[in-house]
């Protein structure tokens, strides 16, 4: 009897064990070539958010404003953003993730004006050095600088055994925006003569007359708003293997963030013809007040910290925010 009960648990142990890797290897989805389509424990996924080009595909398309440009692209999906996602996974279903984005502009404009002085200078000479004179020109310049970050770090864990897989998972964020612009002018203010100035806010030419009893400024150093942003996002989303190593992943979100705003300061250069006579200062004025808000989100909100958004003198392309559908490369 201990003979009989020991051969079959041998004969139940062999079978088992020779249909369990068969099984096992059955579960792992392979191409026709053999290769592995899902992730393996230890690769590395590195993507990025596709929304902007189905954007201006989709928009290229539309009959109203076909190959308009991209300041008129209809567009089609919200929270148009650009971002680098990358994943490294512990095991085939549970990865680390990362998603950044880093946009920044910097550069200078400058503009010519009659040279003030000069000018003034030539008025007490001959006709030939006024007409010379006109021709001399002076610089202004303004030097700009804005940026806007956004970082986030995140677990992703995943359901499914085929091309299709449902993922899941929390990330915490972490977001900062800023701008600036400094001007330089090549006429001094002066209590003798007129000058003429850039205001490179409108783009217009302005003067001045030092006979005015209006007091004028003029921008020197302004720091527009900008402030930063913390956050934590619950994300769900499902991702299709197109090819081996390759997918295609959609995925939506609902967060918490906190997000402080300073206030926009200038710094201006003043001239004031007052009882005192004439006189040149520079004054900081505050053009708005600060912020603080916080609440839960949901995705392409630009209350969130993954919907960036800083504005600049009414608009900016510096967006970040949440990747809604990503291309995906495993290796």
């Amino acid at each position: 009897m201990n003979i009989k009960l020991t051969t079959t648990c041998l004969l139940l142990g062999i079978c088992f064990g020779t249909m369990a890797q068969p099984l096992n290897d059955s579960l792992v989805p392979r191409n026709k070539k053999g290769y592995e389509i899902l992730p393996c424990k230890g690769d590395i996924g590195l993507g990025f958010n596709t929304i902007p080009i189905l954007d201006m595909f989709l928009g290229t398309l539309n009959r109203a404003t076909p190959f308009a440009g991209a300041s008129n692209i209809v567009q089609y999906t919200q929270a148009a953003n650009n971002q680098i996602v990358g994943k490294y996974f512990l095991a085939p279903k549970t990865a680390i993730r990362v998603r950044f984005g880093l946009n920044t502009l910097s550069g200078s404009m400058v503009a010519q004006v009659q040279d003030a002085k000069a000018a003034y200078n030539a008025s007490f000479g001959t006709p030939d050095d006024i007409a010379k004179a006109s021709l001399m020109r002076v610089e202004d310049k303004a030097t700009f600088q804005k940026s806007n970050l956004l970082l986030s770090v995140g677990l992703e864990f995943r359901r499914g055994y085929r091309r299709l897989q449902g993922f899941y998972g929390g990330e915490i964020g972490f977001g900062q925006t800023s701008a600036r612009q400094y001007v330089t002018y090549g006429n001094a203010f002066s209590d003798q003569y007129a000058i003429q100035y850039t205001n490179f806010q409108s783009g217009s030419t302005e003067s001045f007359n030092p006979t005015t009893t209006a007091r004028t400024s003029r921008d020197v150093d302004t720091r527009f708003r900008g402030g930063i942003r913390i956050g934590a996002r619950a994300f769900v989303g499902v991702e299709y293997f197109i090819f081996a190593k390759i997918s295609i992943a959609v995925e939506y979100g609902w967060g918490y963030s906190l997000v402080t705003r300073k206030a926009a300061t200038t710094m201006r250069q003043v001239y004031n013809n007052g009882q005192n006579g004439p006189e040149v200062f520079n004054e900081t004025v505050d053009s708005d007040s600060r912020e603080v808000t916080k609440g839960f989100t949901v995705d392409n909100n630009n209350g969130s910290i993954f919907s960036m958004s800083n504005t600049l003198n009414g608009s900016t392309s510096l967006n970040g925010g949440t990747g809604a559908l990503t291309l995906i490369f495993h290796f």
